[in-house]
């Protein structure tokens, strides 16, 4: 019952469930609570980064060369590579 609570379910939910539905719940809520961790680390890290530029560097990087933006249409080939990442973050497989 700890578990369902924990991955969002709730008791009804929770008791019309089969052991098989239940643990493919569980390892998707585990597969998120492991993304979000990656994504901790590298905010972490990413500050860290920064911080380190801000401090010890004579010169402290301008924030368009940190954080650059792509005004411009994508082509094709920046489109798919961009469908792919997101794929792969997501969980997808390629087909």
């Amino acid at each position: 019952m700890e578990l369902a609570a924990q991955i969002g379910l709730n008791l009804e939910q929770w008791q019309q469930m089969t052991p098989r539905e239940l643990r493919i719940w569980a390892d998707a809520y585990l597969k998120r609570i492991k993304a979000r961790e990656r994504e901790d680390k590298v905010r972490i890290f990413n500050l860290a980064s920064l911080t380190r530029a801000a401090i010890w560097d004579k010169h402290m990087p301008r924030y368009e060369e940190v954080f650059p933006e792509n005004t411009g249409p994508m082509d094709d080939d920046q489109m798919f590579k961009t469908a792919q990442a997101l794929n792969k973050l997501f969980g997808g497989t390629e087909d």
